[in-house]
């Protein structure tokens, strides 16, 4: 049986191109997906530079593996960003191993819902409270709080189920409350 004819704007189709090798098609889908993978790891790794490096690396694995992707098993967006979280851990332990601290100050989690909140302390109080969080818990954070992600996507980036990633966000979002809590006493 013949496989479907893709379209030829559909991140499906350019991955058939970059599996043959089609530069085109892979500067296609770079531009098409750095600013979401960049954000991304921004918001996990806290640091620009290192947002930077990850996203080239990202997209580096993207071309030197494109044959690993297969069509209708996983979208696009969610393989790129399994591997962005994966450099990320990545990089946390390099960090660890050298006793350098695995999260910058410079991290910037500021999504809509902390943008309406007036009070710049209570802004960076949210900030640095997610950056306290398990790894785990901060990936589910920021793919369905702050990036607007489906839970079932972000469970296919995370490898657990659905009900893991909401067990994730409930673990996330109670210790949250404690830390704001404490903060404000």
């Amino acid at each position: 049986m013949d496989s479907p004819t893709l379209k030829a704007d559909t991140d499906e189709y350019l991955m058939q191109q970059v599996q043959q090798r089609d530069e085109s098609a892979f500067s296609l889908l770079v531009q098409r997906h750095t600013q979401s993978i960049h954000a991304f790891i921004y918001r996990l790794c806290g640091n620009q530079s290192d947002a930077e490096d990850i996203a080239q690396e990202t997209f580096l694995r993207l071309w030197q593996r494109a044959a690993q992707w297969t069509p209708n098993t996983v979208q696009l967006s969610t393989w790129l960003h399994q591997i962005a979280r994966n450099l990320c851990i990545d990089q946390f332990r390099r960090e660890r191993s050298t006793k350098r601290s695995s999260v910058q100050e410079t991290v910037d989690l500021v999504d809509s819902t902390i943008d309406s909140i007036e009070d710049a302390a209570q802004r960076r109080a949210i900030r640095d409270a997610i950056r306290t969080l398990p790894e785990r818990q901060r990936t589910a954070i920021v793919l369905c709080q702050v990036q607007g992600w489906t839970q079932q996507d972000a469970a296919k980036v995370l490898d657990t189920t659905v009900d893991g990633v909401q067990a994730l966000i409930g673990r996330a979002r109670r210790t949250l409350r404690g830390l704001l809590m404490k903060n404000n006493e």
